[in-house]
């Protein structure tokens, strides 16, 4: 990657959601109780391997994530 990075996360529950939230290499980037996204400025990374995580949490406490590897 680089330069400006568009990430969304897109998601649902059959009830509801209560939170969203979106990592890059394990820091809060953005957070929401629905779909959201965020605009990554990867100049500002260091060289190398990047972990983009998202974590979403149901209103019974159930969670879900999925992480993806990026390079720089």
């Amino acid at each position: 990657v680089d330069g400006n990075v568009n990430i969304g996360v897109f998601a649902s529950d059959n009830v509801a959601l209560s939170s969203v939230t979106l990592y890059v290499d394990g820091v809060v980037k953005a957070s929401g109780t629905g779909n959201i996204s965020y605009t990554w400025n990867s100049r500002k990374a260091a060289s190398g391997s990047h972990t983009v995580q998202a974590i979403a949490r149901d209103a019974a406490g159930n969670t879900t994530a999925q992480s993806v590897q990026v390079y720089k």
